[in-house]
Order: structure tokens, then C-alpha cells, then sequence
């Protein structure tokens, strides 16, 4: 039994380790690529680690792309995007799982249905809305169209619908209404599903790229974080050579690490919030 739980051991430590190495590659990859020089790019044998690190990428990159400001806008962008879906899925999440509104079976199912609509249907239609809102080029114009969730609804939905229908009851016999229910009740037991909510929707608004594109010019001052990773990318037409790829590498980094950290300070309240929300339909 004992070698039987000793080759199980070395079995999980050695996929572990695999996952490690192939998840683990691309970041190395980035700091090593931001951290020598464009000439040691394209040195044979490959240059693995540089001998004299250097950060001149970085500063490139800050001056060429105004990355300061970019990055300024793109954490409001995340913050905001998260702020909203915080508290309007959560809010939406706990009226169908509690409130005895009308038709909210319906409600759900035809949030299930927007899920089944890909965003490349909706960007025509959702463009002209906003254009003619006057929101082109602003974070409003591009924060609104997700201030909501579908999928967050239903996750703050199914982990509302595991809370016990008798503390809601002796809430409401005590003179409780709804507003002090959810926030005084609901809110402080669907911590770690908010935690993931707030998690999952800063990552989209931090990552979002096609609908900040889209609803940007490229003239204008107000530029997002994977829109200047992408106008990085094809900022040189020439062939590889041409690219600067150390600083390519230095903003893909910039744009990697707070995920990353992010994640790393939140992942217990991620994993708790998608297990628990799938305990109840």
C-alpha cells in the first residue's frame, strides 16, 4: 500500500511539475525577451538568460506608447467594469433566487439565451448605440455595454438559491425589508462568489480588446492596454527583424503580471465561489 501511495505521489508531483513547465514557458519567455537586447534575439545558439540584464525596454516602451496614461485607463476601465457588475449582478443574482417577481423563470432563460449569442453578432448594433449616445472614445463608452453579466447573474443566482429560504422568512417576520436583507444577510454569505464575480469581470475589462478597438479611434488619446499591445505588434510591417521585440515583450509583460498577482491574492475566493454556487439549481 505503501509503494502503491508512493508511485501515486511521484505520479501527481511529476504532472504537477509538466503543468508547471508548460503554463510557467511563456512567462519566462516574456522576462527573459524583455530583459536582453534586440540584437541577443536573434543570436544562435539561443541566448537563454541574459548575462547583463537591462530595463532599456521598459523605458522604450513608456515613452513610445505614453504607458502611464494607457495604464491609467485601462485600470479604470477593469475597476469600473467591476464596481458594476458587483453590484448589479449581484443585485439581479439575489432577485431571481428570492424575490417571487413574475415571469422570473423566463428571465433566466432568456439570460441563458444571451449567453448563446456571440459579441461578434452584437458589435454592429451595439456600435451605432453607442456612437449616437455621443460615448465613442470615453470610458463610459466602453465600460456600459459590460456593466452587466449574464454568466455572473446566473452564478450569483445559483449561489443565492443555496441560502436557507427560513433566515430570509425570519428576516422578513422581523420587520426586515429587502434592501436590509440583501445587504445585511445575503451580501456578507455570498462573499466569495462576489470575490469571483469582481474577479472574473476585472480580468475581462483589464483584457478586453475587440470592443476598445472598436470603439476607439486611433487617433485619439484615450487608449487602452491591448489596444497599444496590438498597435505594438504591427507598428512594423518589414519582416521579424524589424520588430523590436524586447519592448513587444516588456508591454506584454506589463500587461501580464497584475493578472497574475490578481489572481494569485484571490484564487481561494475563486475556486470557493465556483464550487459553492454549483451546489443549488
Amino acid at each position: 500500500m505503501s509503494t502503491k501511495k508512493s508511485l501515486a505521489a511521484a505520479g501527481y508531483l511529476l504532472v504537477l511539475a509538466l503543468g508547471i513547465v508548460i503554463f510557467g514557458f511563456p512567462l519566462y519567455w516574456m522576462v527573459r525577451g524583455a530583459l536582453i537586447s534586440q540584437a541577443e534575439w536573434f543570436q544562435l545558439p539561443l541566448v537563454w538568460w541574459p548575462h547583463h540584464a537591462q530595463l532599456s525596454a521598459f523605458h522604450e516602451i513608456f515613452a513610445s506608447f505614453r504607458m502611464g496614461l494607457v495604464l491609467t485607463n485601462t485600470a479604470c476601465v477593469a475597476l469600473l467594469m467591476m464596481i458594476f457588475n458587483v453590484a448589479f449582478d449581484s443585485m439581479a443574482g439575489f432577485a431571481l433566487a428570492k424575490m417571487h417577481a413574475p415571469a422570473r423563470k423566463w428571465v433566466y432563460l432568456l439570460l441563458l439565451m444571451t449567453m448563446m449569442v456571440p459579441f461578434e453578432g452584437l458589435m454592429v448594433p451595439l456600435y451605432l448605440v453607442v456612437t449616437r449616445m455621443g460615448l465613442a472614445n470615453t470610458i463610459a463608452g466602453i465600460v456600459l455595454p459590460g456593466a452587466a453579466n449574464a454568466f455572473c447573474i446566473i452564478l450569483m443566482h445559483h449561489f443565492f438559491a443555496s441560502v436557507p429560504d427560513e433566515l430570509i422568512e425570519a428576516a422578513r417576520v422581523d420587520g426586515a425589508g429587502w434592501p436590509r436583507i440583501f445587504f445585511g444577510i445575503a451580501v456578507p454569505l455570498a462573499t466569495p462568489a462576489i470575490a469571483t464575480i469582481a474577479i472574473i469581470t476585472f480580468l475581462a475589462g483589464w483584457d478586453s480588446f475587440v470592443w476598445p478597438l472598436l470603439i476607439t479611434d486611433p487617433q485619439s488619446n484615450f487608449d487602452v492596454l491591448p489596444k497599444v499591445l496590438a498597435e505594438a505588434t504591427f507598428a512594423s510591417m518589414g519582416g521579424a527583424q524589424d520588430i523590436q521585440w524586447p519592448w513587444l515583450m516588456a508591454a506584454a509583460l506589463i500587461a501580464t503580471v497584475p493578472v497574475l498577482i490578481l489572481f494569485a491574492l484571490g484564487q481561494r475566493f475563486f475556486i470557493e465561489g465556483l464550487t459553492k454556487g454549483a451546489v443549488k439549481g
